[in-house]
Parts: C-alpha cells; sequence; structure tokens
C-alpha cells in the first residue's frame, strides 16, 4: 500500500497514555503504534510519561492523612453494595480491564516524569507527539513542554500527529510555549481544522489537519481488537462523560419509548461511583475495558453519546448515534469544538441534539452513512501520506 521506510527506526509517543481510564484517550494510544508497525515498518512504543497534575493527585490522595475522604468511600461503597447498586468487585474490575490492555499497548519500560523525560532520549531515534487533547491550554506548563517534544534536540526527528487542542481560547503563555515547541518540529498536524487558524498565529510551518490515530484503523481491523460481552438483551449504549441530570432524563425517556435498556459505564473515581451515575441506566457496565467498549457499541441498537470517540466508533460501525453538547455554549473550558468538526467533515451535522430533541424522537433515527464512510477511505490515505512524508529521512 506505502513505501515502507526503510531504516528500521524506533518511535516514541509522547500522548495521554499513563495510567488512562479513558475509553477513547486509550483506544488511540493503541492505534498509533499499530499503524506505525503495519503500514511503515517501525517498531514504536509509548514513552509512559506522568503528566504533571496527574502526579500530583497521586501524591495528594497517597498521603493517608485525610481520614474525612477515607471514612466517606467506606460509608459509601458500603451502602452502594448494602443496597445492590454494585458489589465490591465491581469497583476495580474495570481498572483491571483497563490495565490489562495498556500492558498490550507497546510502551517504554520505565515510567518518565518532567524532570527524568531527557532519559527517554537514548531509547528513539525518533519521537511522535499526539494524539488526542495534548495541546490544551488546561495542561499544566511542563506537560506543554513535553507534549511539543522541546526536550528533544533538533539532530533528532520530532513530528505532531493529530494532537487536538479541543478548548479554542488559549492564554498568552499557552501561545509562547507553544510557538517555541511547534517551531522546532520537523512535521506539524493537528486533528482539528477550528485549531488550525490559532496555531498559525505561532508559526509559519505547514500545518496539516489528519484524522484521529482510530481512524488510521479499518473497520474489519477494529472489529478484530473488539470484543463483545455477551448481552441477551437488545440495549441502548449510552456514555456520558458529563454530569447533566437533563441529558440522563432525555434518554430515560427515549428508552422507555422504544422499549430498550440502557446500558452505562458509571464513572468510578477514588473508588466512589459518581452520584449522577448511580440510579441511571438498566444495566450498569463496571467490568469493560477498551476492546470491550468497542464491542459493545458495534453491537448496540443506538449509541447516545456527549463523547468525540464513541461519536467516531458508531460511524466506523454504522451505528445509529446522537450526541449531546459537552459543554455549554460559552462555558468555562468549552470542548465541544472537536465533535463540531467531526460532525461537520463527515455530513453527520443532525446527529448534534439537544435533550428536548431527543425527548420529541419516536425512533431511533436511520443514518446514511455512504458519504461518511467514503470521505474517510480519503482522509484516511491522506493522513498516512502525510505519515509516510513526515517519517522519511530529510
Amino acid at each position: 500500500m506505502h513505501e515502507r521506510i526503510s531504516e528500521k527506526n524506533k518511535a516514541g509517543i509522547v500522548t495521554l497514555y499513563h495510567a488512562n481510564y479513558n475509553f477513547g484517550g486509550l483506544l488511540q494510544a493503541y492505534a498509533l503504534p499499530q499503524v506505525l508497525k503495519e503500514y511503515f515498518g517501525i517498531e514504536a512504543e509509548q514513552i509512559d510519561y506522568v503528566p504533571a497534575e496527574q502526579k500530583a493527585e497521586i501524591k495528594r490522595h497517597s498521603k493517608n492523612k485525610n481520614i474525612l475522604l477515607y471514612l466517606y468511600q467506606m460509608v459509601y461503597n458500603f451502602g452502594i453494595v448494602f443496597f445492590g447498586i454494585c458489589n465490591k468487585k465491581n469497583l476495580t474490575q474495570r481498572k483491571k480491564a483497563f490495565d490489562n490492555f495498556m500492558n498490550e499497548i507497546p510502551h517504554s519500560e520505565m515510567a518518565f516524569e518532567y524532570d527524568s523525560i531527557y532519559k527517554s532520549l537514548g531509547q528513539y531515534r525518533l519521537f511522535i507527539c499526539g494524539g488526542d487533547q495534548i495541546w490544551n491550554d488546561c495542561k499544566e506548563k511542563q506537560n506543554l513542554i513535553v507534549y511539543t517534544l522541546q526536550f528533544v534536540p533538533s539532530c533528532v526527528k520530532k513530528i505532531a500527529y493529530a494532537p487536538s487542542m479541543a478548548v479554542l481560547e488559549t492564554s498568552s503563555d499557552f501561545r509562547k510555549i507553544m510557538s517555541n515547541g511547534i517551531n522546532q518540529l520537523d512535521a506539524v498536524s493537528v486533528r482539528e481544522k477550528k485549531s488550525v487558524s490559532i496555531l498559525k498565529m505561532l508559526t509559519n510551518k505547514k500545518m496539516d489537519v489528519v484524522v484521529d490515530p482510530v481512524l488510521l484503523l479499518t473497520k474489519n481491523e477494529w472489529a478484530d481488537v473488539a470484543r463483545t460481552p455477551e448481552k441477551k438483551e437488545k440495549y441502548i449504549l449510552c456514555y456520558l462523560l458529563g454530569d447533566s441530570m437533563e441529558y440522563r432524563k432525555a434518554t430515560k425517556k427515549f428508552a422507555q419509548k422504544i422499549h430498550l435498556s440502557i446500558l452505562t459505564f458509571p464513572h468510578i473515581f477514588l473508588n466512589v461511583v459518581r452520584k449522577c451515575d448511580l440510579f441511571f441506566g438498566d444495566i450498569h457496565d463496571y467490568t469493560s475495558g477498551p476492546r470491550e467498549f468497542i464491542g459493545l457499541i458495534k453491537n448496540a441498537e443506538f449509541v447516545i453519546t456527549d463523547s468525540f470517540h464513541a461519536c467516531v466508533f458508531s460511524m466506523i460501525f454504522q451505528k445509529p448515534f446522537v450526541v449531546f453538547e459537552r459543554n455549554k455554549i460559552g462555558e468555562k473550558g468549552n470542548m465541544n469544538s472537536r465533535i463540531y468538526d467531526f460532525l461537520e467533515e463527515y455530513h453527520l451535522e443532525n446527529q448534534l441534539v439537544t435533550e428536548k430533541k431527543l425527548e420529541d424522537m419516536n425512533k431511533i433515527p436511520e443514518i446514511d452513512f455512504t458519504y461518511a464512510h467514503e470521505h474517510w477511505k480519503k482522509r484516511r490515505e491522506e493522513s498516512l501520506e502525510y505519515l509516510e512524508n513526515a517519517l522519511k529521512n530529510n
């Protein structure tokens, strides 16, 4: 298909990999090393970088000084077990499934932090930053330096593949760090078209818009990755990252109208299930990892979400879906741009709904995915071509 790069350079990838218990985030981390090896003959692995804010979070909660938090977790978990909402094993099964999948992804033996990331330099001849939301003004400034590969000397090839900005309002500090980093990259690409105009103010470099790493693999390739837990009844898959009760109420009303069960993935943080997820849905999935997640999308009757990657996998498997805005227009940290871009590009704008629009629907919408899949094929080839050109020796 594509000319194989003759020199077997080992590539190190910097993205959101370390302890990333997010379905979409980990699936894109899986995709890029697979593509580099399968299509270009380049061994690649994720550099296990511990983001600064994650390190701070671990330190904060590793101290057993917060007795109130500990007691709250104990009482809370006893309550949900006692009332049969979930059993104690549920609280760790999903983490185990994620950990197993993380271990399947090629990754560095050592975990690096900002102060030690330079130690990875002797292990790779090629560095890639991306994809996912690594170029985000919400990130710690130290992370932005790492995520733009500023620790890598100019004599080593370094490229960006499909990083996302997510938030389009940026600070002066962010722009300064990003300008310095982008101007040192050998090849630059981004995931969203909307971010190009902002980044163009920081650099004169050519900038390509490429597909998310998960879209570099084909439908059949993802079907091989998928693992489908046995579900005897038909279901609506509802994956909501936001905490809107209005979205959940609208989903429940629609499901009752069409007589289908709702399968959900209750969010767990610090061994506590998020309140808005506790009593929402009919089938609470606490055990699925990324493989099962895409298998459940593949076999769902309908998908309701506010997640970019859930939209993408619904398109891949040609599953009817609707998507809510994660944030309301004007909210600080609005992260809807990537969903807007995706829906517009693939002519799926009608799948963006409000809670009222979902409540008013009387049946699962029929979606013609013909254009979306034809466009995907074209964009996938263009994105592979970008990678091929970026990987060639100067």
